[in-house]
């Protein structure tokens, strides 16, 4: 029996391209009737690529959290449409797996990813990392 666990990419993290998704319904829309919706991963990008490749690291101490990788993806909808994912995947400090860490993601058409993220690089004084 394996002892790898679900959503856990071992060793380098790679494309996600071509791969299915299912995003489960919120429990309301569950209990009225609504069910998963499925669709595939189209194209992506990812803020800082080495990352993914880089080796498995030992923990620097106990506010250590590991790696992550944030991205953003295409998905095709099986029902039509598309939709962009900005997401992230964790590696722990000491481990050699990647694991899925957005479960409540932000998921938009392109029209809203867009303007979030255009007022969101507008907030000049955000993107100043020498502020306090």
């Amino acid at each position: 029996m394996s002892s790898r666990k679900p959503f856990q990419i071992r060793c380098r993290l790679t494309s996600r391209k071509g791969r299915k998704v299912w995003f489960k319904p919120p429990n309301d829309a569950a209990a009225a009737g609504g069910s998963y919706v499925g669709g595939e991963i189209v194209d992506e990008v990812w803020a800082q690529p080495d990352i993914n490749d880089s080796p498995a690291r030992a923990s620097s101490g106990p506010s250590d959290w590991g790696d992550y990788s944030f991205c953003a993806q295409r998905i095709r909808w099986a029902h039509g449409g598309h939709s962009i994912r900005l997401a992230y995947y964790r590696r722990r400090a000491g481990e050699d797996a990647w694991h899925f860490g957005s479960q409540m993601t932000i998921t938009g058409d392109s029209g809203e990813i867009r303007d979030l993220l255009r007022k969101t690089l507008e907030k000049a004084e955000w993107c100043d990392d020498q502020q306090a």
